[in-house]
């Protein structure tokens, strides 16, 4: 059976929707190698000896017989995009699994909004790892992880890790939409024309879905200043709920949040990433 919801992306096919239900990360915010001073590039191997396959920071957002190594000083840092992890009752919440048995360690940290980290622990040892954001008073939901090792131990030198996920019950799922070419003017929260389309059509889905409810939420890419980044995404965010406003659409249907770049979907490494974490999304209320 269809929920409402869902029928209403089914009616709606110039946005982009996803929901997984994945557990797993889905997307690499950052990663540094210290060995090769490179990013996106690291050793590993199969947890079966003799099994090869191809090493690649992509096997972190599936379960999969891949490891990634983390030199001292190496790290990663995972997002997720479609759902995060809370701190659940009574039990662990994130599972992190480290492969082998070199006594080879990292530090892990958990943030909410990619700019504020908080420690959670030291994983290692070749074993899996659980830890329970109870333990630290983290009620924040935890969007981004990150991983750092601490040493250089094993075949494959650095800490080996095997996957990280939110255990079951520790995971909330968010539909999230994003709103294709919804464009504005270079630096400014002024609305190009070409985004008149898909507003339009979106005022016609919320004219004939009278009880939704929704958050618009703007993005910027990482260029320039942070505290500018944050507030063009909100005056984005404001642009778009002020043009539904003017179609006749009631504004107490409407909230609106601005992120800066402190949530991306993808690196800003290139012009390709960039383009795609400068967005304009929104989210279900009610």
């Amino acid at each position: 059976m269809i929920k409402p919801f869902h029928l209403f992306f089914l009616l709606f096919p110039f946005i982009l929707f996803s929901q997984n239900q994945s557990q797993y990360p889905d997307v690499i915010i950052d990663s540094y190698n210290s060995s090769t001073k490179t990013k996106n590039s690291f050793y590993g191997g199969s947890k079966i000896p003799s099994k090869r396959i191809v090493v690649s920071l992509d096997s972190l957002f599936y379960k999969n017989d891949c490891f990634i190594s983390l030199p001292k000083g190496s790290y990663v840092i995972v997002g997720f995009t479609d759902n995060y992890i809370i701190d659940a009752p009574n039990q662990n919440d994130i599972f992190i699994e480290e492969v082998g048995g070199a006594g080879e360690y990292a530090d892990v940290f958990v943030s909410s909004d990619n700019v504020e980290y908080s420690f959670l622990g030291v994983a290692g040892n070749g074993s899996v790892n659980e830890f329970d954001l109870a333990k630290i008073n983290y009620k924040k939901q935890v969007k981004y992880i990150k991983i750092i090792g601490k040493d250089n131990k094993g075949s494959s030198p650095g800490f080996d890790l095997g996957c990280v996920y939110g255990l079951p019950g520790a995971n909330k799922y968010e539909e999230v939409v994003i709103l294709e070419n919804v464009l504005f003017q270079t630096n400014k929260s002024i609305l190009l024309e070409e985004s008149f389309t898909s507003l339009d059509k979106l005022v016609h889905q919320l004219q004939k879905n009278e009880a939704l409810k929704i958050e618009i939420r703007g993005h910027t890419d990482n260029i320039g200043i942070e505290v500018k980044n944050q507030s063009l995404s909100e005056q984005r965010a404001k642009a778009v709920l002020n043009y539904l406003v003017s179609k006749g659409i009631d504004s107490n249907r409407f909230s609106y949040k601005g992120f800066g770049s402190t949530q991306p979907i993808t690196s800003n490494d290139s012009d390709e990433g960039r383009k795609k974490n400068r967005r304009v999304e929104f989210l279900k209320t009610e």
